[in-house]
């Protein structure tokens, strides 16, 4: 609107309005001097303005195809005319609910798989590591576990090194298919026609050592004085079998294994339990912790030393 200066003759008013944006509407407003056909012009426009009809609703979404757990927060700057998803090569697809819902629920990849594992796994409880070569605890009775066989002395002869005086070297018959030689240090407490022929008692589970360069595989019990000044050999009665098991008279042995190997150099061994419960009682039996020794045919008994260690 232009409105003439104060004093001077009033004008009637003008009215124009531009609309660069569209000339035809520009055009029509030109004519805003007819109203008839101005109106008649606007009804035109409208009529020529196609608006489409609504469309029934879609069960389907328009969403970009992303890969479930994707995090594009590192991707680069684009060039202009893409998106980063664009950029690296997918397209804008629609794609079906259930379907999406699928994808969420894929399985994780193997790096998560294994992040999760690592999380929830549960410390086991470490288990004591057993020594090499260490041997499981017998069950046997103290007693069943050191192998005491009747033996009967087949040969009794002198140490191969003529220097040694104090050890007899022996074949002695436990009931195996050779007899086992054996060294005693009873050379100054047995003359060789004594000590050859008698039934005696033989360890037989000892591990095998020399003595003086000569090797035994058992060891012969006897009976001493405090003062070891008097050895006896703890003898089972004359018509015992050799190789026959010595048992207690409240124990049959032969119910159980004995250990295969005892090595009384160590530290622990069941000889050192062993050992100490041999003694002769008052009537010269052999005994273990006050239980005599026996074989079906009778006890072990000593000559004459009564209330005496045994070893």
């Amino acid at each position: 609107f232009s409105l003439a200066p104060h004093g001077s003759r009033r004008q009637p008013p003008t009215c124009r309005i531009t609309c660069p944006e569209n000339p035809r509407i520009a055009a029509i407003m030109d004519s805003a001097k007819d109203p008839v056909k101005l109106v008649n012009d606007l009804l035109k426009e409208v009529k020529s303005i196609s608006i489409p009809e609504p469309s029934a609703p879609s069960t389907k979404t328009k969403k970009t195809k992303k890969v479930v757990g994707m995090d594009v927060s590192w991707a680069p700057i684009v060039p202009l005319g893409h998106t980063p998803y664009s950029w690296e090569g997918d397209e804008e697809e629609e794609v079906d609910v259930k379907a999406a819902a699928e994808v969420k629920n894929q399985p994780q990849n193997r790096e998560q798989k294994k992040a999760n594992a690592k999380k929830n796994k549960q410390k086991a409880p470490k288990q004591k590591k057993q020594p090499k070569n260490q041997k499981p605890v017998s069950d046997a009775p103290l007693f069943a576990r050191i192998d005491l066989r009747v033996g009967h002395v087949v040969r009794v002869f002198e140490h191969p090194d003529p220097e040694v005086k104090s050890l007899w070297c022996e074949e002695i018959d436990v009931g195996e298919d050779q007899p086992r030689q054996i060294a005693s240090g009873l050379r100054k407490f047995y003359e060789k026609e004594q000590f050859q022929g008698k039934k005696i008692i033989v360890v037989c589970n000892l591990k095998p050592a020399k003595l003086k360069g000569f090797e035994s595989k058992g060891m012969v019990l006897c009976a001493s004085n405090e003062d070891h000044t008097k050895v006896e050999l703890v003898e089972p009665p004359k018509s015992a079998v050799p190789g026959t098991r010595i048992s207690l008279a409240d124990l049959d042995v032969t119910k159980f294994k004995p250990d295969e190997r005892v090595n009384p150099k160590k530290k622990k061994n069941v000889w050192l339990d062993f050992g100490p419960k041999l003694r002769t009682n008052g009537k010269k039996v052999a005994c273990f912790d006050g239980v005599p020794l026996v074989v079906p045919e009778g006890e072990c008994t000593v000559p004459t030393l009564d209330n005496c260690v045994v070893r």
